[in-house]
Protein backbone atom coordinates (compact mmCIF):
# COMPACT_ATOMS: atom_id res chain seq x y z
CA UNK A 1 0.00 0.00 0.00
CA UNK A 2 1.04 3.63 -1.27
CA UNK A 3 1.41 5.67 1.50
CA UNK A 4 0.27 9.21 -0.06
CA UNK A 5 1.19 11.19 3.33
CA UNK A 6 4.84 10.05 2.76
CA UNK A 7 6.58 13.47 2.23
CA UNK A 8 8.30 11.72 -0.84
CA UNK A 9 5.74 10.41 -2.23
CA UNK A 10 3.56 13.63 -1.67
CA UNK A 11 6.41 15.82 -2.89
CA UNK A 12 6.16 13.61 -6.06
CA UNK A 13 2.42 13.82 -6.73
CA UNK A 14 1.89 17.06 -6.60
CA UNK A 15 5.31 17.40 -9.08
CA UNK A 16 3.76 15.61 -11.32
CA UNK A 17 0.67 17.04 -11.01
CA UNK A 18 2.09 20.49 -11.80
CA UNK A 19 3.69 18.83 -15.16
CA UNK A 20 0.91 18.14 -16.39
CA UNK A 21 -0.69 21.54 -15.65
CA UNK A 22 2.11 23.13 -17.13
CA UNK A 23 1.78 20.89 -20.29
CA UNK A 24 -1.47 21.61 -20.58
CA UNK A 25 -1.80 25.40 -20.37
CA UNK A 26 1.22 25.39 -22.85
CA UNK A 27 -0.40 22.88 -25.38
CA UNK A 28 -3.77 24.51 -25.58
CA UNK A 29 -3.23 26.21 -29.07
CA UNK A 30 -1.16 23.29 -30.94
CA UNK A 31 -3.96 22.55 -32.70
CA UNK A 32 -4.24 25.72 -34.82
CA UNK A 33 -1.69 24.08 -37.70
CA UNK A 34 0.74 21.77 -38.19
CA UNK A 35 3.59 24.18 -38.08
CA UNK A 36 1.95 25.15 -34.49
CA UNK A 37 1.94 21.56 -33.23
CA UNK A 38 5.38 20.26 -34.68
CA UNK A 39 7.45 23.55 -34.68
CA UNK A 40 5.66 25.45 -31.85
CA UNK A 41 5.07 28.42 -34.09
CA UNK A 42 8.25 28.49 -34.74
CA UNK A 43 8.69 30.78 -31.69
CA UNK A 44 10.47 28.98 -28.85
CA UNK A 45 12.36 31.97 -26.71
CA UNK A 46 15.84 31.17 -25.57
CA UNK A 47 15.10 30.52 -22.15
CA UNK A 48 12.68 27.99 -23.49
CA UNK A 49 14.89 26.43 -26.12
CA UNK A 50 18.09 26.12 -23.97
CA UNK A 51 16.20 23.99 -21.35
CA UNK A 52 14.10 22.11 -23.87
CA UNK A 53 17.78 21.34 -25.41
CA UNK A 54 19.10 20.56 -22.01
CA UNK A 55 16.40 18.19 -20.77
CA UNK A 56 15.98 15.84 -23.89
CA UNK A 57 19.00 13.63 -22.57
CA UNK A 58 19.02 15.07 -19.03
CA UNK A 59 16.95 12.09 -17.17
CA UNK A 60 17.67 8.97 -18.47
CA UNK A 61 21.39 9.46 -20.09
CA UNK A 62 22.97 12.61 -17.93
CA UNK A 63 21.16 11.48 -14.76
CA UNK A 64 20.29 7.97 -14.37
CA UNK A 65 22.77 6.57 -16.93
CA UNK A 66 25.80 8.46 -15.40
CA UNK A 67 25.19 7.89 -11.98
CA UNK A 68 25.16 3.92 -12.90
CA UNK A 69 28.36 4.19 -14.91
CA UNK A 70 29.65 6.41 -11.93
CA UNK A 71 28.99 3.31 -9.61
CA UNK A 72 30.56 0.75 -11.70
CA UNK A 73 33.36 2.80 -13.45
CA UNK A 74 33.44 5.77 -11.26
CA UNK A 75 33.83 9.70 -11.54
CA UNK A 76 35.37 9.27 -15.40
CA UNK A 77 31.68 8.54 -16.02
CA UNK A 78 31.18 11.93 -16.28
CA UNK A 79 32.67 12.72 -19.59
CA UNK A 80 30.06 11.64 -21.42
CA UNK A 81 27.93 14.76 -20.13
CA UNK A 82 31.25 16.94 -20.73
CA UNK A 83 31.73 15.56 -24.33
CA UNK A 84 28.17 16.12 -24.83
CA UNK A 85 28.51 19.73 -23.45
CA UNK A 86 31.90 20.09 -25.28
CA UNK A 87 30.01 19.00 -28.74
CA UNK A 88 27.12 20.93 -28.68
CA UNK A 89 28.89 24.16 -28.01
CA UNK A 90 31.27 23.23 -30.64
CA UNK A 91 28.78 22.58 -33.07
CA UNK A 92 26.93 26.05 -32.76
CA UNK A 93 27.93 27.65 -35.87
CA UNK A 94 26.71 24.24 -37.90
CA UNK A 95 23.04 24.92 -36.20
CA UNK A 96 23.41 28.40 -37.31
CA UNK A 97 23.51 27.18 -40.64
CA UNK A 98 20.82 24.86 -40.46
CA UNK A 99 18.62 26.91 -38.94
CA UNK A 100 18.33 28.81 -42.15
CA UNK A 101 16.50 26.20 -44.03
CA UNK A 102 13.00 26.63 -42.69
CA UNK A 103 11.73 22.71 -42.59
CA UNK A 104 10.23 20.14 -40.09
CA UNK A 105 12.40 17.32 -40.23
CA UNK A 106 15.69 16.22 -41.13
CA UNK A 107 14.93 13.78 -43.32
CA UNK A 108 12.84 16.63 -45.43
CA UNK A 109 15.86 18.82 -46.18
CA UNK A 110 17.86 15.85 -46.97
CA UNK A 111 15.02 14.84 -49.65
CA UNK A 112 14.99 18.49 -50.96
CA UNK A 113 19.25 18.34 -51.44
CA UNK A 114 20.21 14.31 -52.47
CA UNK A 115 15.98 13.44 -53.73
CA UNK A 116 12.70 11.82 -52.60
CA UNK A 117 14.64 7.78 -52.15
CA UNK A 118 17.02 9.74 -49.90
CA UNK A 119 13.96 11.11 -47.88
CA UNK A 120 11.94 8.23 -47.55
CA UNK A 121 15.41 6.34 -46.60
CA UNK A 122 16.20 8.68 -43.73
CA UNK A 123 12.84 9.04 -42.79
CA UNK A 124 12.53 5.42 -42.45
CA UNK A 125 15.28 4.96 -40.50
CA UNK A 126 14.70 8.18 -38.44
CA UNK A 127 11.21 6.65 -37.40
CA UNK A 128 12.53 3.29 -36.46
CA UNK A 129 15.30 4.91 -34.29
CA UNK A 130 12.57 7.48 -32.54
CA UNK A 131 10.13 4.68 -31.55
CA UNK A 132 13.14 2.48 -30.50
CA UNK A 133 14.15 5.05 -28.49
CA UNK A 134 10.85 6.04 -26.86
CA UNK A 135 10.34 2.41 -25.75
CA UNK A 136 14.02 2.56 -23.94
CA UNK A 137 12.60 4.88 -22.00
CA UNK A 138 9.54 4.36 -20.81
CA UNK A 139 10.90 1.12 -19.14
CA UNK A 140 13.24 2.95 -16.88
CA UNK A 141 10.71 6.02 -15.54
CA UNK A 142 8.57 3.18 -14.71
CA UNK A 143 11.31 0.97 -12.67
CA UNK A 144 12.19 4.29 -10.88
CA UNK A 145 8.61 5.37 -9.65
CA UNK A 146 7.58 1.61 -8.71
CA UNK A 147 11.06 0.96 -6.99
CA UNK A 148 10.84 4.44 -4.99
CA UNK A 149 6.98 4.32 -4.07
CA UNK A 150 6.29 0.53 -4.11
CA UNK A 151 3.81 0.79 -6.57
CA UNK A 152 3.62 -2.11 -8.80
CA UNK A 153 5.86 -2.16 -12.13
CA UNK A 154 2.78 -2.30 -13.84
CA UNK A 155 0.95 0.48 -12.88
CA UNK A 156 3.91 2.88 -12.99
CA UNK A 157 4.99 1.67 -16.74
CA UNK A 158 1.27 2.59 -17.63
CA UNK A 159 0.89 5.57 -16.13
CA UNK A 160 3.83 6.98 -17.46
CA UNK A 161 3.10 5.83 -20.75
CA UNK A 162 -0.44 7.81 -20.17
CA UNK A 163 1.08 10.99 -19.21
CA UNK A 164 3.84 11.71 -21.71
CA UNK A 165 2.09 10.26 -24.96
CA UNK A 166 -1.37 11.89 -23.89
CA UNK A 167 0.61 15.05 -23.36
CA UNK A 168 2.60 14.91 -26.83
CA UNK A 169 -0.71 13.93 -28.73
CA UNK A 170 -2.32 17.08 -27.13
CA UNK A 171 0.30 19.94 -27.26
CA UNK A 172 2.99 18.59 -29.40
CA UNK A 173 6.40 20.87 -29.40
CA UNK A 174 4.68 23.59 -27.15
CA UNK A 175 4.04 21.02 -24.14
CA UNK A 176 7.33 19.48 -24.75
CA UNK A 177 9.58 22.81 -24.52
CA UNK A 178 7.44 24.17 -21.78
CA UNK A 179 7.60 20.58 -19.62
CA UNK A 180 11.17 20.38 -20.56
CA UNK A 181 11.94 23.77 -18.99
CA UNK A 182 10.35 22.99 -15.94
CA UNK A 183 12.35 19.92 -15.71
CA UNK A 184 15.27 21.39 -16.64
CA UNK A 185 15.42 24.52 -13.91
CA UNK A 186 14.06 22.54 -10.47
CA UNK A 187 16.97 19.46 -11.86
CA UNK A 188 19.55 21.86 -12.08
CA UNK A 189 19.10 23.78 -9.19
CA UNK A 190 17.69 21.33 -7.03
CA UNK A 191 20.95 18.75 -7.97
CA UNK A 192 23.55 22.17 -7.42
CA UNK A 193 22.01 22.25 -3.78
CA UNK A 194 21.76 18.65 -3.54
CA UNK A 195 25.04 17.50 -4.53
CA UNK A 196 26.94 19.25 -1.77
CA UNK A 197 24.50 18.10 0.96
CA UNK A 198 24.69 14.33 0.08
CA UNK A 199 28.57 14.11 -0.30
CA UNK A 200 28.53 16.31 3.47
CA UNK A 201 26.32 13.41 4.60
CA UNK A 202 27.59 10.62 3.29
CA UNK A 203 31.48 11.51 5.02
CA UNK A 204 32.89 14.14 2.65
CA UNK A 205 35.13 13.91 -0.41
CA UNK A 206 37.50 12.11 1.63
CA UNK A 207 35.72 9.39 3.07
CA UNK A 208 33.83 8.91 -0.53
CA UNK A 209 37.38 8.50 -2.30
CA UNK A 210 38.48 6.26 0.68
CA UNK A 211 35.62 3.88 0.44
CA UNK A 212 35.25 3.50 -3.41
CA UNK A 213 37.10 1.03 -5.34
CA UNK A 214 41.04 1.51 -6.27
CA UNK A 215 40.62 3.70 -9.77
CA UNK A 216 37.12 4.71 -9.15
CA UNK A 217 38.88 8.44 -8.42
CA UNK A 218 40.60 8.50 -11.78
CA UNK A 219 39.02 10.51 -14.09
CA UNK A 220 39.93 10.03 -17.44
CA UNK A 221 39.49 5.69 -16.23
CA UNK A 222 36.85 5.30 -19.03
CA UNK A 223 40.06 6.42 -21.92
CA UNK A 224 40.81 9.09 -24.01
CA UNK A 225 39.94 6.66 -26.86
CA UNK A 226 36.46 6.63 -25.47
CA UNK A 227 35.91 10.11 -24.51
CA UNK A 228 36.67 11.76 -27.76
CA UNK A 229 34.58 9.33 -29.67
CA UNK A 230 32.01 10.35 -27.34
CA UNK A 231 32.48 13.53 -28.44
CA UNK A 232 32.69 12.93 -32.18
CA UNK A 233 29.36 10.95 -31.58
CA UNK A 234 27.49 13.76 -30.02
CA UNK A 235 28.57 16.23 -32.50
CA UNK A 236 26.39 14.50 -34.70
CA UNK A 237 23.53 13.75 -32.39
CA UNK A 238 23.27 17.75 -32.30
CA UNK A 239 23.89 18.04 -35.58
CA UNK A 240 21.72 15.29 -37.79
CA UNK A 241 19.10 13.81 -35.42
CA UNK A 242 15.59 14.49 -35.85
CA UNK A 243 14.78 15.49 -31.89
CA UNK A 244 17.51 17.89 -31.78
CA UNK A 245 16.58 19.51 -34.92
CA UNK A 246 13.30 19.79 -34.62
CA UNK A 247 14.43 22.37 -31.80
CA UNK A 248 16.86 23.96 -33.70
CA UNK A 249 13.78 24.98 -36.48
CA UNK A 250 11.40 25.61 -33.15
CA UNK A 251 13.32 28.92 -32.27
CA UNK A 252 12.21 32.04 -32.94
CA UNK A 253 15.30 33.32 -34.44
CA UNK A 254 19.08 31.71 -35.64
CA UNK A 255 20.24 33.60 -32.52
CA UNK A 256 18.57 31.74 -30.47
CA UNK A 257 18.98 28.21 -31.93
CA UNK A 258 23.25 29.09 -31.72
CA UNK A 259 23.16 30.76 -28.23
CA UNK A 260 20.61 28.58 -26.45
CA UNK A 261 22.31 25.12 -27.95
CA UNK A 262 25.87 26.83 -27.14
CA UNK A 263 24.30 27.31 -23.29
CA UNK A 264 22.83 24.17 -23.01
CA UNK A 265 26.24 22.90 -23.65
CA UNK A 266 27.97 25.51 -21.11
CA UNK A 267 25.44 23.92 -18.83
CA UNK A 268 25.94 19.95 -19.68
CA UNK A 269 30.12 20.13 -19.50
CA UNK A 270 29.42 20.66 -15.62
CA UNK A 271 26.75 18.30 -14.60
CA UNK A 272 28.02 14.89 -15.16
CA UNK A 273 30.08 15.77 -12.46
CA UNK A 274 26.52 16.27 -9.88
CA UNK A 275 24.91 13.18 -11.24
CA UNK A 276 28.52 11.00 -11.13
CA UNK A 277 29.00 12.00 -7.48
CA UNK A 278 25.64 10.43 -6.81
CA UNK A 279 26.96 6.60 -8.27
CA UNK A 280 29.86 6.84 -6.24
CA UNK A 281 28.28 7.78 -3.10
CA UNK A 282 25.71 4.63 -3.52
CA UNK A 283 29.12 2.89 -4.34
CA UNK A 284 31.07 4.42 -1.25
CA UNK A 285 27.80 3.21 1.14
CA UNK A 286 27.78 -0.07 0.22
CA UNK A 287 24.51 -0.14 -1.37
CA UNK A 288 23.13 -2.91 -2.76
CA UNK A 289 21.59 -2.31 -5.21
CA UNK A 290 21.26 -2.58 -9.30
CA UNK A 291 23.57 -0.14 -10.75
CA UNK A 292 20.63 1.49 -12.51
CA UNK A 293 19.07 2.43 -8.92
CA UNK A 294 22.46 4.52 -7.95
CA UNK A 295 20.80 8.06 -8.49
CA UNK A 296 17.72 6.82 -6.97
CA UNK A 297 19.44 4.99 -4.04
CA UNK A 298 21.57 8.03 -3.16
CA UNK A 299 18.70 10.98 -3.13
CA UNK A 300 16.54 8.67 -1.21
CA UNK A 301 19.00 7.90 1.63
CA UNK A 302 20.94 11.25 1.99
CA UNK A 303 18.50 13.89 1.46
CA UNK A 304 15.61 14.78 3.35
CA UNK A 305 12.73 13.60 2.02
CA UNK A 306 10.72 16.77 0.32
CA UNK A 307 14.34 17.33 -1.21
CA UNK A 308 14.43 13.75 -2.28
CA UNK A 309 11.00 13.41 -3.38
CA UNK A 310 11.58 16.90 -5.68
CA UNK A 311 14.52 15.76 -7.50
CA UNK A 312 13.39 12.20 -8.18
CA UNK A 313 10.29 13.71 -9.69
CA UNK A 314 12.12 15.69 -12.03
CA UNK A 315 14.53 13.47 -12.49
CA UNK A 316 11.71 10.94 -13.88
CA UNK A 317 9.93 13.59 -15.38
CA UNK A 318 12.99 14.32 -17.48
CA UNK A 319 13.08 11.11 -18.64
CA UNK A 320 9.47 11.19 -19.53
CA UNK A 321 10.29 14.20 -21.42
CA UNK A 322 13.41 12.30 -23.07
CA UNK A 323 10.40 10.19 -24.42
CA UNK A 324 8.05 12.25 -25.36
CA UNK A 325 10.86 14.25 -27.53
CA UNK A 326 11.91 11.03 -29.46
CA UNK A 327 8.21 10.01 -29.82
CA UNK A 328 7.40 13.76 -31.63
CA UNK A 329 10.42 13.06 -33.54
CA UNK A 330 9.61 10.03 -34.62
CA UNK A 331 5.42 11.23 -35.23
CA UNK A 332 7.16 14.02 -37.41
CA UNK A 333 9.27 12.60 -39.22
CA UNK A 334 6.65 9.83 -40.71
CA UNK A 335 3.85 12.20 -41.49
CA UNK A 336 6.42 14.67 -43.12
CA UNK A 337 8.88 12.12 -45.06
CA UNK A 338 6.45 9.37 -45.79
CA UNK A 339 2.94 9.77 -45.31
CA UNK A 340 3.17 13.09 -47.21
CA UNK A 341 5.06 12.36 -50.27
CA UNK A 342 2.82 8.73 -50.41
CA UNK A 343 -0.01 10.95 -50.24
CA UNK A 344 0.69 13.28 -53.35
CA UNK A 345 2.37 16.07 -51.43
CA UNK A 346 0.86 19.06 -48.87
CA UNK A 347 -0.69 20.82 -51.27
CA UNK A 348 -3.83 18.09 -51.20
CA UNK A 349 -3.51 18.08 -47.77
CA UNK A 350 -5.08 20.30 -45.24
CA UNK A 351 -3.45 21.57 -41.96
CA UNK A 352 -6.34 19.98 -40.01
CA UNK A 353 -5.63 16.94 -41.34
CA UNK A 354 -1.64 16.97 -40.84
CA UNK A 355 -2.21 17.96 -37.24
CA UNK A 356 -4.82 15.13 -36.46
CA UNK A 357 -2.85 12.22 -38.49
CA UNK A 358 -0.02 13.89 -36.63
CA UNK A 359 -1.91 13.56 -33.13
CA UNK A 360 -3.00 9.83 -34.31
CA UNK A 361 0.46 8.95 -35.26
CA UNK A 362 1.88 10.30 -31.71
CA UNK A 363 -0.46 7.62 -29.97
CA UNK A 364 -0.05 4.63 -32.27
CA UNK A 365 3.50 4.68 -31.74
CA UNK A 366 3.70 5.48 -27.97
CA UNK A 367 1.74 2.98 -27.34
CA UNK A 368 3.87 0.49 -29.72
CA UNK A 369 6.96 1.64 -28.11
CA UNK A 370 5.25 0.76 -24.39
CA UNK A 371 4.52 -2.31 -25.76
CA UNK A 372 7.62 -3.41 -27.50
CA UNK A 373 9.09 -2.28 -23.90
CA UNK A 374 6.81 -4.43 -22.32
CA UNK A 375 7.10 -7.17 -23.90
CA UNK A 376 10.59 -8.47 -23.12
CA UNK A 377 11.57 -7.89 -26.34
CA UNK A 378 15.72 -7.11 -26.99
CA UNK A 379 15.65 -3.82 -28.44
CA UNK A 380 18.80 -2.81 -27.53
CA UNK A 381 19.62 -4.02 -31.54
CA UNK A 382 17.12 -1.66 -33.14
CA UNK A 383 17.73 0.86 -31.23
CA UNK A 384 21.66 1.27 -31.85
CA UNK A 385 20.80 0.57 -35.52
CA UNK A 386 18.22 3.48 -35.74
CA UNK A 387 20.52 5.72 -33.62
CA UNK A 388 23.63 4.86 -36.09
CA UNK A 389 21.65 5.17 -39.31
CA UNK A 390 20.34 9.20 -38.00
CA UNK A 391 24.01 10.08 -36.84
CA UNK A 392 25.19 8.93 -40.10
CA UNK A 393 22.46 11.39 -41.96
CA UNK A 394 25.39 14.02 -40.47
CA UNK A 395 27.23 13.37 -43.61
CA UNK A 396 25.25 14.14 -45.69
CA UNK A 397 24.47 17.64 -44.00
CA UNK A 398 27.58 18.25 -43.86
CA UNK A 399 28.92 17.61 -47.48
CA UNK A 400 25.80 20.32 -48.29
CA UNK A 401 28.72 22.81 -47.59
CA UNK A 402 31.07 21.51 -50.62
CA UNK A 403 29.58 23.05 -53.58
CA UNK A 404 30.69 19.51 -55.62
CA UNK A 405 28.54 17.24 -54.10
CA UNK A 406 26.22 16.13 -56.44
CA UNK A 407 22.42 14.41 -55.68
CA UNK A 408 22.91 11.00 -56.60
CA UNK A 409 25.85 10.61 -53.92
CA UNK A 410 23.51 10.96 -51.13
CA UNK A 411 21.66 7.79 -50.77
CA UNK A 412 24.82 5.40 -51.86
CA UNK A 413 26.66 7.74 -48.79
CA UNK A 414 24.23 6.52 -46.05
CA UNK A 415 23.73 2.90 -47.29
CA UNK A 416 27.56 2.83 -46.77
CA UNK A 417 27.79 4.34 -43.74
CA UNK A 418 24.51 2.57 -42.33
CA UNK A 419 26.73 -1.11 -43.61
CA UNK A 420 29.48 0.00 -41.68
CA UNK A 421 27.60 0.95 -38.59
CA UNK A 422 26.20 -2.94 -38.47
CA UNK A 423 29.47 -4.08 -39.49
CA UNK A 424 31.43 -1.75 -36.31
CA UNK A 425 29.02 -2.45 -33.83
CA UNK A 426 27.21 -5.98 -34.19
CA UNK A 427 30.01 -7.98 -36.15
CA UNK A 428 33.07 -6.16 -34.22
CA UNK A 429 31.48 -5.21 -31.55
CA UNK A 430 32.97 -1.60 -30.83
CA UNK A 431 36.72 -3.11 -30.74
CA UNK A 432 38.50 -0.99 -27.88
CA UNK A 433 41.76 0.59 -28.92
CA UNK A 434 45.16 0.75 -26.38
CA UNK A 435 43.39 0.14 -23.68
CA UNK A 436 41.39 3.69 -24.12
CA UNK A 437 38.15 2.34 -24.67
CA UNK A 438 35.66 1.61 -27.45
CA UNK A 439 35.47 3.63 -30.57
CA UNK A 440 31.78 4.39 -31.00
CA UNK A 441 30.26 3.32 -34.37
CA UNK A 442 28.90 6.21 -35.47
CA UNK A 443 32.03 7.86 -35.69
CA UNK A 444 33.34 5.55 -38.68
CA UNK A 445 30.43 5.54 -40.07
CA UNK A 446 30.19 8.99 -40.58
CA UNK A 447 33.40 8.65 -42.03
CA UNK A 448 33.02 6.40 -44.03
CA UNK A 449 29.75 8.08 -45.74
CA UNK A 450 31.42 11.39 -46.14
CA UNK A 451 34.26 10.02 -47.69
CA UNK A 452 31.54 7.60 -50.44
CA UNK A 453 29.47 10.98 -51.02
CA UNK A 454 32.93 13.14 -52.01
CA UNK A 455 34.21 9.84 -54.13
CA UNK A 456 30.54 9.42 -55.63
CA UNK A 457 30.68 13.36 -56.29
CA UNK A 458 34.38 12.91 -57.97
CA UNK A 459 33.40 10.05 -59.87
CA UNK A 460 30.03 10.78 -61.61
CA UNK A 461 30.78 12.99 -64.33
CA UNK A 462 26.75 13.27 -64.90
CA UNK A 463 25.87 14.14 -61.51
CA UNK A 464 23.23 16.68 -60.78
CA UNK A 465 24.81 19.30 -58.03
CA UNK A 466 22.19 21.22 -56.07
CA UNK A 467 22.29 24.78 -55.38
CA UNK A 468 22.38 25.65 -51.56
CA UNK A 469 20.39 29.24 -52.23
CA UNK A 470 18.02 27.71 -54.56
CA UNK A 471 17.28 24.90 -51.59
CA UNK A 472 16.68 27.80 -48.88
CA UNK A 473 14.29 30.15 -51.42
CA UNK A 474 11.90 26.79 -51.79
CA UNK A 475 12.16 25.52 -48.32
CA UNK A 476 11.30 29.26 -47.28
CA UNK A 477 8.47 29.54 -49.65
CA UNK A 478 6.63 26.20 -48.41
CA UNK A 479 6.92 27.01 -44.91
CA UNK A 480 4.96 30.69 -45.90
CA UNK A 481 2.74 29.00 -47.33
CA UNK A 482 2.09 26.64 -44.82
CA UNK A 483 2.38 29.44 -42.14
CA UNK A 484 -0.23 31.56 -44.12
CA UNK A 485 -2.79 28.46 -44.30
CA UNK A 486 -2.37 28.29 -40.29
CA UNK A 487 -3.56 32.02 -40.43
CA UNK A 488 -6.21 31.95 -42.57
CA UNK A 489 -7.03 28.75 -40.61
CA UNK A 490 -6.83 30.73 -37.34
CA UNK A 491 -9.02 33.37 -38.26
CA UNK A 492 -11.75 31.33 -39.77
Amino acid sequence: MVDITDPLILTMTVYFLVTLAVGLWFGRGAGEGYVEFTLAGRNLSLPVYMMTYFATFTGGGLTMGIAQRAFVDGISAQWYAMAEGLAWMTITVFIGFLYSFEVVSVPGLLGRVYGEYTQYFAGLFTVVGQVALTAGQTIGMASIISVVTDVSLSVAFWVSVAIFVGLTAYGGMSTVAYTDTLHGVVIIVGMLIATPIAVTNAGGVGAIAGSVPEGHMNWFGVGLVQIGTWYLMYITVAGAQQQMLQRTWSARSKRVAMFGTFLAGAIITGYGVLTAAAGMIANAQGAQIESSMAFAWTITNTLPPVLAGLLLAAAVSAVITGADSFLLAGATSFVNDLYIPLRGGKSSLDDKHLVAVTRVTVLVFGVGAALIAQSGIQIIAINTLGMGIMSVLFAGLVMMLWDGTVREAGLPGFVVGGVVFASWEFALGSPEFFGEGQVEPAVPATIAAIVTIWLVSMLYDGGERFDIGRVRELASRDMNRMEAEETVAGDD
